[in-house]
């Protein structure tokens, strides 16, 4: 499966100053060979090459075009599927030993941007905010969280929730003050660039087109290029589903859409911190530049945008915070992300050597960064920490089938959410 992208609907792109890589041409060689120029390949690429492996990564379009470049920006710690899921899965040490790897994701992306480009963090903190009155259960989750798994969490009762966010759509709320919010498409092209000067050869507009394996090596072609190399690793995500059979079949493509508003005068939003709620649907905004509202939601399989994308977006702010009044909507685009069906990130290697890091939906800001140490390690330095993630290996996502049973239970959340909501107390 191909889906193109357009690279240019979004406030990300309208932001964001690239630069040009040229197509990969030619006979090539090198000791590894990255498919894809996401977060999770550029972390990879740029790690290999730091770590004294030649290498060489492949984009079929730009780099950080797709799902890197087109997210909400949220950089936390975690991942899509609950922890407390993890652990019921993998027992509590195992889930820690995860849940640390992480948090070292987290850190990578702080500290790469920190000693780099510091203006790329837009904005400190994250709070999650429950749609109905606590029955104990969040209290305790963030008690689990502090106490099992080293955070720093904070529980808020609802007059705390509406000082910061001022919806009586609101209750409860856990804050974090260790996550932070993102332009994710600059700081993908800050990883090309500090990749680049580190040696790693990129090449866009270079789709690989087949891998095989020659003796003790890969080859790998593109329309104009033949690359040759000892190790190869998938970064493909929802993009291209075909490439790598044993993870791309255990990708469900996710679509989740954003808009951005006009500059706001508003005190709806009053934190500088990056927001979302339990909607099961899911929304989640911040404020960026200029005052902007940035606001997601609307996961969807269908990876075509829906008409009337805009005002769809405009109707969910004005549900939660009728106080925006009618802003304009200045852009709108989505994004594909990949999910496996159990919502942990797929990394590992196949039967035939391979290496892939992929199914990164849902949290992929700081699992993107961690997939490439872990892959980057084994390759490197023989590192074997990545097999923590066996218990979460690739497993068929039914294809079109698991596709419309994906859609059909978010109809059906959707559906619950409404009646949720319809049944919370007035406030």
């Amino acid at each position: 499966m191909r889906h193109d992208v357009n690279p240019v609907a979004s406030w990300y792109e309208a932001t964001a100053q690239r630069d040009a890589y040229p197509e990969a041409l030619g006979e090539i060689t090198a000791d590894a060979c990255v498919i894809g120029g996401g977060l999770a390949g550029l972390t990879t690429a740029h790690e290999l090459q730091r770590r004294g492996l030649s290498t060489v990564l492949l984009e079929g379009a730009r780099i950080g075009c797709a799902a890197s470049g087109r997210n909400g920006g949220f950089v936390s710690n975690g991942f899509a599927l609950g922890i407390d899921s993890v652990e019921k899965r993998v027992g509590l040490a195992a889930a820690q030993a995860l849940y640390g790897f992480s948090k070292e994701g987290t850190d990578f992306v702080r500290q790469t941007i920190l000693a780099n480009q510091p203006e790329l963090i837009m904005g400190h903190g994250w709070r999650m905010a429950l749609r109905h009155p606590d029955d104990g259960g969040l209290k305790a989750y963030v008690d689990m969280l502090n106490s099992q798994f080293g955070e720093q969490m904070t529980y808020a009762a609802p007059e705390e929730t509406r000082k910061y966010l001022n919806s009586a759509r609101y209750f409860h709320s856990l804050s974090s003050a260790t996550a932070f919010h993102i332009h994710p498409l600059r700081y993908a092209l800050l990883l090309g660039r500090l990749a680049a000067s580190a040696g790693l050869r990129i090449f866009e507009r270079s789709r690989a087109q087949s891998v095989s394996k020659e003796g003790a090596s890969f080859v790998v072609r593109t329309e104009r290029a033949r690359i040759t190399a000892r190790h190869i690793v998938h970064c493909v995500s929802a993009l291209d589903t075909g490439l790598h059979r044993p993870s791309g079949r255990a990708i469900l493509p996710v679509a989740t859409y954003v808009a951005v508003t006009e500059p706001l005068q508003q005190d709806s939003i009053r934190t500088s911190s990056a927001a979302s709620d339990t909607r099961r649907a899911g929304d989640y905004y911040r404020l960026i530049d200029e005052g902007r509202l940035l606001w997601g939601g609307r996961i969807t399989t269908r990876v075509s945008e829906p008409s009337r994308l805009a005002e769809r977006m405009k109707g969910d702010m004005l549900s939660v915070y009728p106080g925006l009044g009618n802003p304009r909507i200045d852009y709108a685009w989505a994004g594909l992300m990949g999910y496996a069906i159990h919502k942990m990130p797929l990394i590992g290697r196949d039967a035939d050597g391979q290496w892939f890091a992929t199914g990164f939906g849902g949290h992929g800001l700081n699992t993107t960064a961690m997939a490439g140490l872990l892959i980057s390690r084994a390759i490197a330095d023989g590192d074997d920490s990545y097999r923590r993630f066996a218990p979460f290996a690739p497993d068929w996502a039914f294809g079109q089938l698991g596709r419309l049973g994906v859609q059909g239970s978010y109809w059906w959340m959707q559906l619950r959410d409404r009646i949720d909501e319809a049944k919370a107390p007035a406030s």
